[in-house]
């Protein structure tokens, strides 16, 4: 994650308006997304293994 003077001001600006329960759920959400972005090519690539095996 970035640290420039800009992403702290962004951030500073979203715990501002939307409150810092809000923003730790966003932050949670967006780390997850590229977890389960990994999630489903594995799953994909078990799949394509078992249909050229099976």
């Amino acid at each position: 994650m970035e640290t420039s003077p800009e992403w702290l001001s962004v951030i500073a600006e979203i715990i501002g308006s939307l409150g810092f329960p809000i923003f730790v759920a966003w932050f949670l959400l967006q780390r997850m997304e590229s977890k389960l972005d990994e999630l489903v090519k594995a799953i994909q690539d078990l799949n394509h293994i078992f249909k050229m095996n099976g």
